[in-house]
């Protein structure tokens, strides 16, 4: 075999090792938004970080429309796990409501079931 073979089957099998390993590499990502109840900047905060579980790439809260965005892997989490982080964290999620248990360990501001914070 000589050196331009030699060199060509090398770059060859580069070239196939890369494209398989970005294929690997990439994420099917999907995207789900759902209804959050919380009031505050910290609501906003505590419902973003609960969401932001394993296999989650971002997850945002709108304190307006009250609508949670996420964008995960379905190989790493699903809806319903990021829904049950929510609910932990104390606010209601989807057609769930959390535990009162959760709910009662709210700030006071953050208390969205009384209807209170001016925030």
């Amino acid at each position: 075999m000589s050196f331009l073979q030699n060199k060509k089957s090398i770059l060859l099998v580069l070239t196939l090792l890369i494209g398989s390993l970005s294929t690997i590499a990439q994420t099917k990502w999907q995207s789900d938004t759902f209804r959050v109840a919380g009031n505050c900047s910290m609501c906003k905060k505590r419902i973003e970080e609960a969401a932001y579980i394993k296999g989650v790439k971002s997850a945002d809260w709108n304190k307006t429309t009250k609508i949670l965005t996420v964008v995960y892997s379905p190989a790493k989490a699903q809806q319903t796990q990021i829904i049950q982080a929510v609910l932990k964290a104390g606010h209601d999620a989807g057609t769930q409501r959390a535990t009162d248990k959760h709910y009662n360990t709210l700030p006071d501001c953050c208390a969205y079931r009384t209807g209170t914070c001016n925030d």
